[in-house]
């Protein structure tokens, strides 16, 4: 596993009023991960907010993760609202099963456990129609992943998503129209819940993450913006003098 920071010391996006909120990135995974080698990904933090992520390889799903984060540091603690809005999911070549969503894990490595919210990529007909987005659950430490909901269908970008944590349990909608309506990701016809439990103690890790997929020969490449917690802004605010500038060049990836 390999983890590189920002190099911002302390380069902080202020959440206003209460919270700070410091954004960072992470690699998990090798070739020993499902669908891997996981070869690496990289974050490139945009400059109005948000970021574009990627991974080569590897999988949300079964034992051992492989995937790319962008994650807050330090995590949350109790309760939250959390929505952001994919404005596209691209795969090279495409493909089914590149996942991207927010990730509540216990800690940031291939064994955790986590609750996971697919969003499946937007250039192949069969992910868009088939696999939708899902909960994706392991709860225990390097078990087995299974889904809590399956195949909200069909998707459409930009796509908004919101998760509510309240104790233990998660629910999760999305909506289609910038966030004007929202749907529960249950599927009743398969008898799917929109929500899953998972006791990831009172402050946990949260962030996005996306995988490749295909045995190592997929890229995964996303959009996420639109970022808040608890109806804030996560990159509303930008520290001021010469932190400001090396944080606005480091998200314009200049």
């Amino acid at each position: 596993m390999r983890h590189w920071a920002l190099c911002l010391a302390a380069a902080i996006v202020t959440a206003s009023p209460a919270v700070a909120v410091e954004w960072d990135s992470i690699e998990i995974g090798d070739e020993t991960s499902e669908q891997g080698p996981y070869a690496g990904g990289e974050v490139e933090w945009l400059k109005d907010g948000g970021f574009t992520i990627s991974a080569m390889g590897g999988d949300i799903w079964s034992n051992r993760l492989g995937c790319t984060v962008a994650y807050i540091v330090g995590g949350v603690t109790g309760d939250y609202e959390f929505e952001y809005t994919i404005t596209e999911h691209l795969t090279e070549p495409p493909t089914t099963w590149s996942k991207c969503g927010m990730m509540a894990a216990e800690a940031w490595d291939m064994e955790t456990p986590y609750v996971f919210v697919q969003s499946a990529c937007s250039n192949d007909a069969t992910a868009l129609n088939d696999k939708g987005s899902k909960i994706i659950t392991r709860d225990v430490r390097a078990g087995a992943a299974g889904p809590g909901s399956n195949g909200w269908t069909p998707l459409e970008w930009p796509v908004r998503y919101r998760i509510e944590r309240i104790g233990i349990r998660y629910d999760v909608w999305l909506s289609l129209d910038e966030g004007a309506t929202w749907e529960s990701v249950e599927n009743a016809a398969e008898g799917k819940a929109g929500f899953t439990e998972l006791d990831l103690g009172e402050t946990h890790e949260i962030g996005i993450a996306i995988n490749g997929h295909n045995a190592g020969g997929t890229t995964g490449t996303a959009t996420v913006v639109d970022i808040t917690l608890n109806g804030q802004n996560a990159f509303a605010v930008e520290p001021s003098g010469k932190l400001a500038t090396e944080w606005g060049r480091l998200k314009g990836g200049d």
